[in-house]
């Protein structure tokens, strides 16, 4: 018997077809945000409930995301049709890519969204305070800046750096970027002589 008709056999407990899906949902979705797609597929269930809604379909998801859509930003909407189109596919077998009124919503609200651009720091500025702020408060600063962006780090991977990783040749300082943790040999040379230089 083939895995499909086992799922929809009476002889499989609804406990055991659960328990595969949630195997099924822990394997395919994105380890580092799978917690906010179960997060959103929850909070979507519990507005079903809430709205006593048996089965999703297309009318349904509208009405969601026009709720939705009362105090989130567009990108904020696409985000969570994104993830809810994974987990219902995944979790009850529900296409919502081919819900063409839903995605023709979303797309009239993207287009009188404008983006905020974020605030970044200009060549300019980055060099004035590499240069001219006083190493006695900002040494550390620095060498995470310079860490930062000659190694074109991730917020995360900023976060779970280590003195442990550095390296013991004394010419080069503790903060060295290890192969191991992020697997960029050319870049990692360049950050040596950056951070060297500096601190020198």
């Amino acid at each position: 018997m083939s895995t499909s008709d086992e799922d929809t056999s009476v002889c499989t407990p609804p406990e055991i077809r659960k328990e595969a899906s949630n195997v099924q949902c822990d394997q395919l979705l994105p380890q580092k945000s799978k917690e906010f797609y179960l997060k959103v597929y929850a909070q979507f269930k519990d507005w079903c409930k809430i709205k006593k809604v048996a089965k999703v379909s297309e009318n349904v998801l509208l009405v969601y995301m026009e709720e939705k859509a009362k105090n989130k930003k567009a990108s904020s909407l696409w985000a969570t049709f994104s993830m809810l189109k994974q987990t219902l596919k995944l979790k009850e077998n529900v296409d919502i890519s081919k819900y063409y009124k839903v995605i023709a919503f979303l797309k009239r609200k993207n287009d009188s969204y404008t983006p905020k651009k974020a605030a970044v720091f200009e060549k300019h500025q980055i060099t004035k305070f590499i240069l001219e702020a006083p190493d006695e408060i900002f040494l550390s600063s620095k060498v995470i800046l310079i860490i930062g962006i000659a190694g074109a780090c991730r917020t995360d991977e900023l976060c779970n750096m280590k003195m442990t990783d550095g390296c013991d040749n004394p010419n080069f300082p503790p903060f060295k970027l290890t192969l191991k943790q992020f697997e960029r040999p050319a870049k990692n040379l360049k950050i040596q002589s950056l951070a060297l230089a500096v601190i020198v």
